[in-house]
């Protein structure tokens, strides 16, 4: 449990990055300032804020969970896999992205396909950035940090998300994404050569685990079907929204192109990291709720003021990734469900501006009414980044690097299939034992290919 020095430390950060935020307010003026930060972010800011927001609460807590349950396999075939197939993002696809004049992937879908498959895409986008995972494992690390109930948790959590987003718009979050990027660094590394020294290294670690010694195999410890559903969502960065965010944001393609870059080495050096330490904490906690255990174990093993920065880097991550979802998901609603349908270019910037900080909010209750329903934080993360993979993937990727016909029919028949490919196969899991994305992916680019053979080509209509 956290003392009083620890608290304050925190309410001292917690403070800071609210007065952020009310900073960077004066600065949102229309969509452009608010949702691109007027194109200007540098390098050093995109590298912080995606770095950042990849991580959160699901990256750290839940990647912790995951290799307790999953081992070093956790590392080896998601961790690798996913920064890896980035690279492609970072070297062709993003770029496009940057030199777009789309502000969001609905308006990217509105220019490939047409104003249906934007609503659709839209609708589907907003549910994704609830970030149910997010808050699931806020409310984890509340049960360990302060002995309160996991809704106590994530409920400030999320005002204080809420707040910050409201006011500063992804300027302010890029801002304090650096801070708290800075502290979940520090907080997570400072515990893990104690801990690795302590379980006796690796020899120890393996001595330890007992007849879970499987876990520290590379291979090991994950089934088939498993490994392969985390192979294929490796590749869920292309059809994540604040990746393309941040490239529209940042002041050059290059810079944005550098920035992925450079967060492929502090990923790969990090993950294994986090990965190891789920290993020791399921070797000393057998028995108990990882998420729950890691935060009490690293509580114990460090000193009070550093295990505050801990927590606020832990606290930080999720705040940063949450604000980043949010931020989208409120724009989504304001501008790419709400103006789409009144008629884009009818309503006022700065009223599209107040609708998204209200679309902020609702996001939040609605993450909070979800969360809770998952044991594991990834498992939450998976099913809803599964959903929109499954129904988006195609059509976005298709739509920016496939060559040919682009129709219409193509881009509804992409997101519909795949998507109820994906539910049917969820709601009747007795139909397979195949996991759902390994299914509902190529479904959804069947009916792509499909649908492009028929309808007037768009191709020539999207700006390049």
């Amino acid at each position: 449990m956290l003392g009083f020095v620890d608290n304050v430390i925190i309410l001292f950060f917690m403070m800071l990055i609210l007065g952020i935020g009310y900073y960077f307010s004066k600065t949102a003026k229309d969509m452009e300032s608010y949702y691109l930060a007027n194109r200007s972010l540098p390098w050093s800011l995109v590298v912080g804020t995606l770095a950042a927001s990849w991580y959160g609460g699901i990256g750290v807590v839940g990647t912790v969970g995951y290799a307790a349950v999953y081992g070093i396999s956790t590392w080896t075939i998601w961790s690798i896999g996913a920064h890896l197939v980035r690279m492609p993002l970072a070297l062709w696809v993003g770029p496009r992205i940057q030199i777009r004049t789309d502000i969001t992937v609905p308006d990217l879908l509105e220019s490939l396909y047409g104003r249906k498959v934007a609503l659709i895409g839209a609708i589907m986008m907003f549910f994704v950035c609830a970030q149910i995972g997010e808050i699931t494992a806020v409310g984890y690390i509340g049960q360990a940090a302060w002995g309160v109930s996991n809704v106590t948790a994530g409920t400030i959590m999320v005002i204080i998300v809420v707040v910050l987003t409201v006011l500063g718009g992804l300027m302010g979050v890029a801002v304090t994404d650096m801070i708290m990027f800075f502290c979940m660094v520090f907080g997570v590394t400072m515990v893990f050569p104690g801990l690795f020294t302590q379980i006796g290294g690796w020899e120890g670690l393996r001595q330890a685990l007992g007849e879970n010694v499987g876990l520290v195999d590379p291979t090991g410890g994950m089934g088939f079907w498993k490994a392969v559903m985390l192979v294929i969502f490796c590749f869920s960065p292309y059809a994540d929204p604040t990746f393309y965010q941040r490239f529209s944001a940042s002041n050059s393609p290059k810079v944005g192109r550098r920035a992925l870059l450079t967060c492929f080495c502090i990923w790969i050096a990090f993950d294994i990291v986090i990965c190891t330490t789920g290993v020791i904490v399921k070797a000393l906690h057998p028995e108990a709720q990882p998420e729950v255990a890691y935060v009490q174990v690293v509580l114990a093993n460090l000193p009070v003021g550093v295990r505050a920065l801990f927590i606020v880097g832990l606290v930080g991550a999720i705040i940063s990734t949450l604000d980043s979802y949010y931020l989208v998901g409120g724009t989504t609603l304001a501008n790419d469900i709400y103006a789409r349908y009144k008629g884009v270019g009818t309503l006022p910037q700065k009223t599209i501006v107040n609708y998204t900080r209200g679309a902020v909010v609702l996001l939040g209750v609605i993450g909070l009414s979800l969360a809770f329903r998952f044991t594991l934080v990834y498992d939450a993360f998976l099913f809803v980044g599964s959903i929109w993979m499954s129904a988006a993937f195609v059509p976005i990727v298709g739509g920016l690097v496939g060559k040919g016909r682009k129709t219409e029919l193509g881009g509804l028949m992409g997101m519909l299939v795949g998507g109820a490919t994906f539910g049917i196969l969820k709601v009747f899991p007795d139909i397979t034992v195949i996991e759902p994305l390994v299914l509902s992916l190529p479904a959804s680019f069947v009916a792509w290919y499909i649908g492009n053979r028929f309808g007037v080509d768009r191709s020539d209509l999207s700006v390049r």
